[in-house]
Parts: C-alpha cells; sequence; structure tokens
C-alpha cells in the first residue's frame, strides 16, 4: 500500500515539476481582463504567453505583452509595445525618448488605458511574456494578435 502511495506521489511530483519548468521558460495562459485592449483583446479572453521571448530579449514594435504593473508588482497588466530603447513616441506635442533596456506600452484603447503615458516606460525585466496567439473563445481564435 505504502509503495503504491509512494509512487503516486513521487509521479505527481515528477509531472508537477515538468509542468513548472513549461509555464516559467517555455508558455503559459493568461486570462485577460478589463478593456484596455479592445477591440484586439476582450475581458475573458485566454491568450497563450511566450516566456522564451523575454529570457531572449525578443519583444519588438508591435507585439502584445503581459508585464508585471510598474505601480503595483503583484498585478499583471496587457499592452502593446508601441517603442523599444533608443525609439521616440509622440502624442500630440508631448514626446518621450525610450531609455536603453526599456519598452514603451500602451492599450489598444486609448480613451480607457493606463500606459505607459501614466507610468512612463517599463523595465523588460518586468515583461513576463509575448502574446502568441488567443485561444478563448474559440470564435475569436488567432495566432496573430
Amino acid at each position: 500500500m505504502f509503495k503504491k502511495v509512494g509512487g503516486f506521489v513521487f509521479t505527481s511530483f515528477q509531472y508537477f515539476c515538468v509542468a513548472h519548468c513549461i509555464t516559467e521558460h517555455v508558455a503559459d495562459v493568461f486570462l485577460c481582463s478589463g478593456d484596455s485592449m479592445e477591440p484586439s483583446i476582450h475581458s475573458g479572453d485566454l491568450v497563450i504567453i511566450q516566456r522564451s521571448s523575454k529570457m531572449f530579449n525578443h519583444v519588438d514594435k508591435g507585439d502584445v505583452v503581459v508585464t508585471k504593473s510598474p505601480e503595483d508588482y503583484n498585478k499583471f497588466i496587457l499592452k502593446r509595445v508601441k517603442a523599444v530603447d533608443g525609439q521616440m513616441v509622440r502624442r500630440g506635442i508631448n514626446y518621450q525618448v525610450v531609455p536603453r533596456g526599456s519598452v514603451w506600452l500602451e492599450g489598444d484603447n486609448q480613451a480607457n488605458s493606463k500606459d505607459s503615458w501614466e507610468f512612463g516606460p517599463v523595465p523588460k525585466g518586468l515583461i513576463h511574456g509575448r502574446v502568441v496567439c488567443r485561444i478563448w473563445p474559440l470564435s475569436h481564435f488567432s495566432m496573430k494578435i
């Protein structure tokens, strides 16, 4: 009896370790909330994020990323990269140059988005991953966001 329970516990631990490594270093699933990215992404959408893009610093202008909020590190935000280090962003008469090692993030719904215009450039180290596809709802499945 103890041998069967021990075997089950050991096998479960192995699966947990594999799942942890995958979600930490390869890919993860993220549930979106809020309307700052509409019409591209809606509240309740499920997206898959590629974690390896963070490790290899592979985030480009136009990518949608999940990042820790610069204002509250316990929360995650989903925004589009509008500029990377060294590039300039402008809105009306206001402009900013993105410092080295940072990205400029904005929501697609500018009327209802708290983004880099409020909290400034975001260090690349806060990026959790790059969105590669939307998997839910199935009617809106998309590999290109």
